[in-house]
C-alpha cells in the first residue's frame, strides 16, 4: 500500500500509551509500572475482533477497515495468479502485493490500434502484466501490438482455459405411461434452458417414447424387476444471450406446444401443427443441434422392512448433429452408461437417497468429410456424478382391483462433471491413434476419464501424448433442486391389471465451482487445475 504520513492526533494517544489489547475489549492487566497497565491477557474479545467491531477514535476506524480490505484483495489476487501460473514461473510475491490491482475487464479492444495497445502494455508494471497474462489470456491473445512472446504465451494459456460448460439450467418435463399387465408404453416431453459460460443461451425441446415391461415376484413380496427401451429426439436452439432468447420466448413456447402436437395422436392437432410450425420456426431460426438417442434401462428393487433399496443400469447410443460452426458442421456419436443406486425409507412419507454415475465417450467427426479414416476432430470423455437427497409424500386409495395413487417428491442435487476434450489433427498418425483408442478404450474410461495431469512416459502411446499436450479439461460442480408430481389410477379387467400414470416435474441447477486444467509447465510438463475467476 502507499506510504502514509505518521499521525500526531491526540486521539491515538491512548493506543500509544497502552500497547496491547485495549481495556475496552475486556483485557485483564498482568503488570503495572507506577500504576499504569503495561500488558494484558486476552479478554472476551481478541484484538482483531476489537478492531473489526470498532469504533476506533476519529478517522482511524474507517482507515483500518479500508486497509484490511485492500490487503485481503491483494492477497486474493496474488493467490489467483499463483494458481494460474505454471509452477516453474518465479513470481515476485512482494511486487504482486505492492502493485495496484488491475481491472481484468479493462483490456483494450482489438481494434484500438497496435500503437495504442503497445503503449498500454508498456505503461503497466511487470506485476500488473502478470495479472492480465495469467488471469485474462483469452483477452490478450487478440491484441496485435503486444510483444510476440506475450501473444504466443497468452494464446497457449487461453487455449486450455476456454472450455465450454453450462453455468445454469432449468428443465420442465412431463409424460404419461400406460401399463397393461406387465407391459408398459409411455411418452414424455421436456423443455430445457441452459446458460453457457460464453454468454450464449440454449433452449432444447425433447420428445421421448418408451416401451418396456415391469413385474413383481408374486411369491416374494417387495421384489420387482423391469426393463425399458427408450427413444428420444431433441432439438436445440442457440441464442447470443439470454435477452435474445427472452425476446423470442413467446415463439419458443408456441413452438414447444406445436412440437408436442406434431408428435401426438390427435389428427386435428397434427394438421394444425404442420401448418403453423414452419412460420414459428422461421422467426426463431433452425435448431443448431439435433440429438437422436436410443437407450436401454434395467432396474430392480427389493423391499426389506421399512426400506427399499434399488439399482438401475442403463446404456445409450446417441447421434448429435451440430451446425454451431457453419463452416465445419459435425456429427458426434456418443455412447454412455448409467448406474443409479437408491434407497427409500418410509411408507407415506419417504426419505429418498440416491446417486447417478454417468460415463460417456464421444467421437466428433467433420460432417463435410465422409471418410471415417480422416474425419475425426475430437475425442471427448465425460463423467457425471450426481448425488440426490429428498423426500416423497404419497399414498394409494382403493383395493387390489381398482384405486388411485399420487405422490410428490422434492429434493436437492449436487453434481460434479469432468469433461476431457482431446482435439485430433488431420495427420494420418493422429487419426490412427484416435481410431485405435476408440476401438478398445480402457475399461475405466467410462467410469472415470483419465485426467492428463502428468506427462506420459517417453514410450507412451500417441493418444495419451495428445491428451496431455492438447487436452482441454474442465471440472464443474453444480447445486440444484428437483421436484416431481405423479398421479395415477389402476383397475382390473378379466384379471388383467391396467394402469395409467401422469408425471410432471421440474429441475434446476447452477454452477458453484468451476476449474480448468492449466497449460503444461514448460519445465516439468505437469498440469494443475486452476479455478476460473
Amino acid at each position: 500500500m502507499a506510504p502514509q504520513q505518521a499521525s500526531t492526533s491526540p486521539e491515538l494517544q491512548p493506543l500509544v500509551d497502552n500497547p496491547g489489547v485495549p481495556m475496552a475489549t475486556g483485557g485483564i492487566p498482568i503488570a503495572k509500572v507506577y500504576g499504569i497497565p503495561t500488558g494484558y491477557l486476552p479478554g472476551p474479545r481478541t484484538q482483531g475482533e476489537a478492531l473489526a467491531g470498532g469504533p476506533l477514535p476519529g478517522s482511524v476506524d474507517p482507515f483500518l477497515r479500508q486497509t484490511a480490505a485492500d490487503i485481503r484483495a491483494r492477497c486474493d489476487r496474488l493467490e489467483q495468479v499463483r494458481r494460474a501460473a505454471p509452477s516453474s514461473v518465479k513470481l515476485d510475491a512482494g511486487a504482486l502485493l505492492a502493485a495496484d490491482l488491475v481491472d481484468l475487464n479493462a483490456v483494450p479492444k482489438p481494434n484500438a490500434g497496435e500503437q495504442a495497445i503497445a503503449k498500454w502494455w508498456a505503461g503497466l508494471k511487470p506485476a500488473q502484466r502478470e495479472q492480465y497474462l495469467y488471469l485474462k489470456p483469452e483477452a490478450l491473445q487478440t491484441l496485435k501490438g503486444l510483444p510476440a512472446d506475450v501473444l504466443q504465451q497468452a494464446t497457449q494459456l487461453a487455449y486450455f482455459k476456454v472450455v465450454p460448460y453450462k453455468t445454469s439450467s432449468h428443465e420442465s418435463a412431463g409424460g404419461t405411461k400406460l401399463s397393461i399387465g406387465i407391459f408398459e408404453i409411455g411418452d414424455g416431453y421436456a423443455l430445457r434452458t441452459e446458460q453457457m459460460n460464453d454468454g450464449t443461451y440454449r433452449v432444447t425441446m425433447i420428445d421421448n417414447e418408451q416401451v418396456g415391461a415391469k413385474a413383481a415376484r408374486p411369491d416374494k413380496k417387495g421384489i420387482s424387476i423391469g426393463g425399458t427401451v427408450k427413444f428420444e429426439l431433441g432439438d436445440t436452439w442457440v441464442f447470443k444471450n439470454k435477452a435474445e432468447a427472452e425476446k423470442l420466448q413467446k415463439d419458443i413456447d408456441e413452438a414447444y406446444f406445436l412440437h408436442r402436437q406434431l408428435n401426438g395422436t390427435n389428427l386435428i392437432g397434427v394438421i394444425f401443427a404442420k401448418a403453423r410450425l414452419p412460420d414459428v420456426l422461421k422467426r426463431i431460426g433452425e435448431p443448431k443441434i439435433t440429438t437422436a438417442t436410443v437407450g436401454v434401462e434395467v432396474d430392480g428393487s427389493i423391499g426389506v422392512g421399512n426400506a427399499t433399496p434399488g439399482i438401475k443400469f442403463g446404456g445409450n447410443l446417441s447421434r448429435i448433429t451440430s451446425t454451431l460452426n457453419p463452416q465445419r458442421p459435425s456429427v458426434t456419436l456418443s455412447r454412455d452408461f448409467v448406474v443409479e443406486p437408491s434407497l427409500t425409507r418410509g411408507k407415506v412419507v419417504k426419505a429418498d437417497f440416491g446417486a447417478v454415475v454417468n460415463g460417456t465417450i464421444q467421437v466428433v467427426r467433420d460432417k463435410n468429410n465422409p471418410d471415417p479414416n480422416t474425419n475425426i476432430t475430437t475425442v471427448r470423455l465425460i463423467q457425471t456424478v450426481e448425488g440426490k437427497l429428498g423426500g416423497t409424500f404419497g399414498g394409494e386409495l382403493g383395493g387390489a382391483k381398482a384405486g388411485v395413487s399420487g405422490s410428490y417428491k422434492e429434493g436437492r442435487t449436487n453434481t460434479h462433471v469432468v469433461t476431457v476434450n482431446v482435439p485430433i489433427g488431420a495427420k494420418s498418425e493422429e487419426q490412427a491413434a484416435a481410431r485405435k483408442w476408440l476401438s478398445a478404450p480402457p475399461p475405466a474410461a467410462l467410469a472415470g476419464p483419465a485426467i492428463p495431469t502428468d506427462p506420459p512416459a517417453p514410450d507412451g502411446d500417441l493418444f495419451s501424448r495428445l491428451a496431455h499436450d492438447r487436452g482441454q479439461v474442465s471440472a464443474v460442480s453444480y447445486r440444484g433442486r428437483a421436484s416431481e408430481l405423479k398421479l395415477g389410477g389402476k383397475f382390473t379387467i378379466d384379471g388383467i391389471p391396467i394402469g395409467l400414470e401422469a408425471t410432471a416435474g421440474e429441475k434446476s441447477d447452477r454452477v458453484v465451482d468451476q476449474r480448468y486444467l492449466g497449460a503444461p509447465d514448460p519445465e516439468t510438463g505437469t498440469r494443475n487445475f486452476v479455478p476460473i475467476n
